[in-house]
């Protein structure tokens, strides 16, 4: 008979055995292919064209800084608002060999608004925005009824946005742009191709001229729609595919658009999109998503390749260690270390092979399913597609057959090379002996933990979290790997707290003599409550420090706020001139990137800023300042929260070289340096500065100071009379300002939370099959106790015991091992060592690992007792 089957036949003679393996492997080849997807994904998928459908090529800023590095690959850092291209680029484009012609468009948030004062909404909560006619021809959109606009004030619906709006041909509508809300007249309504409109957008057509002025960038354009001469093939300058065709010769439209760009100084600085890839410059956040999708898919495989190797390796060493008495045996009678070795190999291979393969289907269905939990919360952009091709699932089979195989070599390797006396003995009793290398490991790995706390307090607050979660996974490994003696020393301090008889004896002598089915059972549900703890509770704790800080530095009577998400600039001057108003000063959130080497000797930096009118601070904000004066802050300067400042090296007086939120490079003087506060992030600038350089060109809020002794309700009355001039305004209280700044985090918050359910759902599957697992392998010592006079209720309740001491252990543990990063975080962003966040997430934790511990005990063992122990006998042989 061959060793292969022979391993088939003892894997389906021992099949209970091996079903936690087989579960375990099954499992982590679904979440390992599922990461896989989507880090391909963020590499090479995005979002198919809708406005650029007819236009072959698409030329489009590139929306990242890049650092070019002497050694290793290029620093890069996305950008957050729409980069723009020069107007005069069109022309060049255009004069490009192959290139029929090139029409430069422009893109800006505009909002159809009813006669009765509604917002007309866009298709699939996508976006409203304005377009010059002569970017028509792009989708292409042909006029239905009435004629092109020719004046400042006509504009063409699509017919969609016409529908919602009920206008037609000659109708006057407002529509909502930067500069507040201005009557139009409807001189025309257009359809694309298929007469259905767009999935995720409505368009608006203005003149060119009028649409360059809305826009706020009358030199620039959005994109260039670049038309190619028949005959020409289209090609893609980006990609696997632009690369082949560069290393053959190729001579595609792409490639010589992007020469001419090269050619113009702007080959770094601009993209050459075909194909699908033309959504890339159409869709500002596809960029965005593919780059939040490859770092959210590559820090999240790190974790589940830590987790599964972990969880398989706990199993399947599980199922090496149940089977020593017949390992000795096998020695015994003259098998060599290196047939039983092979043996157990096979066996390993064959189980973990058909669980690996079995997993990789579903794992491509939990990659979509993700993709859309990801679209529903806001962290990527809906309709991006996902690459499936065959790489992931590769690679999910050959990790986990590795981890697999790695973890039965390192399991059975010392078993095996003990002499076949010592086996014999061994099997008989086990005892929590480790090797020195795994001893070492686990002390180093909670040094590590150690030294990863310490960091907190030292650290920035918004980066703290990374240490805190990082140490209670350290201090994880290192209790995994010092199981059996952790929990022999465990046991014998737990033993004195069991209840008095015997079945407590028996459940305290059982738990000292199985240390290592011990730790197996408690390490699972040790990882399950701390990693859970951990990951939430960091979470909220910064969440409740970033709204406590925005809510003692917001000192405004009155918040406004507007429908769309913004509100136009213009809103904070007009409320300046409200009976009651002290002063104003708008909010522009944005992100900018530092250029230059940083404390940790990075060539980029990216950090939160906000624009604000600092001639309005009074009764508005109240930032405490530690140098400088943040009423300086106008024109070329900037202020910097000390952490930032301490980060880039810079004082009062320096100057800092930014690039802004869409691209443009500037070097602010620094006119102060403020006490750090998450709310506020890290960078102020003055308002004027930040506005020109969004996409929208509008401000989150207003903040509104009340004059002494003001009428709070008829100021916030005369404020919502604002609404005629700009439709969709909100007036409220501090909460507002919370609830307009904090999106992105709370799309951070639900993002952290439903991976983390992920991972627990592997986790508890684990934990389940490991304690049936360890609960049928005592068949014959269940058996044993009833043969010399225990009674069922006796054993069902040192059973019992002993699942109330493991769950006791797991719960000590877990929470420690938790709650001691998360009390120096606490400590460090709150001033308080309790973390934040609803109590009963921790107690649901603590009694759902209970749960599953209990019955995945109870259930097995039911079945065991109601056998005769003759039966149970032979069973556990």
């Amino acid at each position: 008979m061959s060793g292969l089957s022979f391993a088939a036949r003892s894997v389906l003679a021992r099949r209970a055995e091996f079903v936690a393996s087989f579960l375990a492997v099954l499992g982590g080849a679904v979440l390992v292919t599922a990461c896989g997807v989507l880090l391909e994904s963020g590499l090479f998928a995005g979002i198919a064209p809708q406005r650029y459908a007819a236009v072959p090529v698409v030329v489009g800023a590139r929306q990242a800084v890049v650092a070019p590095q002497e050694e290793g690959p290029d620093t890069v850092e996305p950008l957050p608002e729409r980069a723009m291209l020069p107007a005069g680029l069109v022309g060049k484009i255009a004069a490009t060999p192959g290139v029929r012609n090139a029409v430069g468009e422009v893109s800006f948030p505009a909002t159809v608004v009813t006669a009765d004062g509604a917002v007309v909404s866009a298709p699939g909560d996508g976006q409203t925005l304005g377009h010059g006619w002569g970017s028509a021809p792009l989708t292409p959109f042909a006029l239905r009824s009435g004629r092109a606009p020719r004046l400042p004030g006509e504009v063409v619906l699509d017919a969609e946005t016409a529908a919602r709006a009920g206008a037609d041909v000659g109708a006057r509508i407002r529509i909502a742009t930067a500069e507040g809300a201005v009557p139009y007249r409807v001189v025309g309504v257009a359809t694309p191709p298929d007469g259905a409109g767009l999935p995720r957008q409505s368009a608006l057509f203005f003149t060119d001229a009028r649409a360059r002025e809305l826009s706020g960038h009358p030199g620039a354009v959005a994109a260039v729609g670049v038309f190619t001469d028949p005959g020409v093939t289209t090609g893609g300058a980006d990609g696997l595919i632009g690369l082949v065709r560069a290393l053959t010769g190729s001579d595609t439209a792409a490639d010589r658009v992007a020469d001419t760009l090269a050619d113009q100084g702007y080959g770094e600085r601009a993209v050459v999109r075909a194909g699908d890839a033309r959504g890339e410059v159409e869709f500002l956040g596809a960029a965005r998503s593919r780059t939040v999708l490859s770092v959210v898919a590559g820090s999240f495989s790190g974790f589940v390749l830590m987790i599964v190797a972990l969880v398989v390796a706990g199993t399947l060493s599980l199922m090496v260690h149940q089977r020593r008495r017949e390992t000795a045996l096998l020695r015994a009678v003259a098998a060599t270390p290196r047939q039983v070795g092979g043996m157990l190999a096979t066996e390993t291979l064959l189980v973990s092979g058909a669980a690996a393969l079995l997993g990789v289907g579903p794992g491509y269905l939990a990659a979509r399913l993700l993709r859309d939990a990801f679209a529903r919360i806001g962290v990527i952009e809906e309709g991006f597609a996902l690459s499936t091709g065959p790489v992931p699932g590769l690679v999910a089979v050959l990790l986990c057959l590795g981890a697999a195989r790695l973890a039965v070599w390192a399991a059975a390797r010392r078993q095996v090379r003990v002499r076949p006396v010592e086996a014999l003995r061994a099997s008989a009793v086990e005892t929590p002996e480790l090797g020195r290398v795994r001893i070492a490991g686990g002390y180093a790995m909670l040094g590590l933990a150690l030294i990863a706390v310490a960091a907190v307090p030292v650290l920035p607050p918004n980066l703290a979290v990374v240490p805190a979660g990082l140490s209670s996974m350290l201090a994880l490994i290192g209790v995994a790997m010092l199981g059996p003696r952790l929990m022999a020393a465990l046991t014998r301090l737990g033993a004195a707290l069991l209840p008095r008889g015997a079945a407590g004896f028996l459940a305290a002598a059982n738990s000292r003599a199985g240390a290592r089915r011990l730790a197996a059972a408690v390490t699972p549900l040790v990882l399950t409550i701390g990693f859970a703890t951990s990951q939430f509770y960091s979470q909220t704790t910064l969440e409740e420090a970033t709204r406590h800080q925005a809510r003692a530095a917001t000192v405004a009577g009155l918040v406004v706020t507007g429908a769309g998400g913004g509100v136009a600039p213009s809103v904070a001057e007009a409320a300046r001139e409200v009976p009651g108003v002290s002063a104003t000063t708008p909010l522009v959130a944005t992100e900018v990137v530092a250029v230059g080497r940083t404390l940790l000797d990075e060539p980029l930096s990216r950090s939160t800023a906000h624009g604000i009118d600092a001639t309005g601070l009074d009764g508005t904000l109240d930032l405490p300042v530690a140098v400088g004066r943040l009423g300086d802050l106008r024109g070329d300067t900037v202020a910097l929260s000390e952490t930032e400042a301490r980060y880039l090296g810079k004082r009062v007086g320096d100057r800092v070289a930014l690039v802004l939120g869409d691209g443009t490079r500037a070097k602010p003087r620094v006119v102060a340096v403020y006490r750090p506060n998450l709310g506020f992030g890290d960078v102020l600038l003055p308002a004027a500065t930040v506005l020109p350089h969004t996409t929208d060109r509008l401000a989150d809020v207003v903040l509104v100071a009340l004059a002494p002794g003001a009428d709070r309700a008829a100021v916030a009355a005369a404020l919502r009379a604002l609404e005629a001039r700009h439709p969709g305004l909100a007036v409220g209280d501090r909460a507002s300002l919370l609830v307009a700044q904090d999106h992105e985090a709370r799309a951070d918050a639900w993002l952290n939370r439903l991976l983390l359910g992920v991972l627990l759902g592997y986790v508890a599957l684990s934990v389940a099959t490991t304690l049936v697992t360890v609960t049928t392998g005592r068949a014959r010592e269940l058996a044993l106790l009833r043969l010399v006079g225990g009674t069922r209720r006796q054993v069902a309740r040192m059973l019992a015991i002993e699942t109330a001491l493991l769950s006791g252990i797991a719960v000590a543990l877990g929470t420690l091992l938790a709650g001691v990063p998360l009390a120096v975080l606490a400590l460090s962003l709150t001033g308080t060592p309790l973390p934040s966040g609803p109590p009963w997430v921790f107690a649901a934790v603590v009694a759902a690992a209970a749960a599953t511990a209990v019955l995945s005990v109870r259930v097995p063992a039911r079945g065991l007792l109601r056998a005769r122990p003759l039966e149970a006998m032979r069973a556990g042989e």
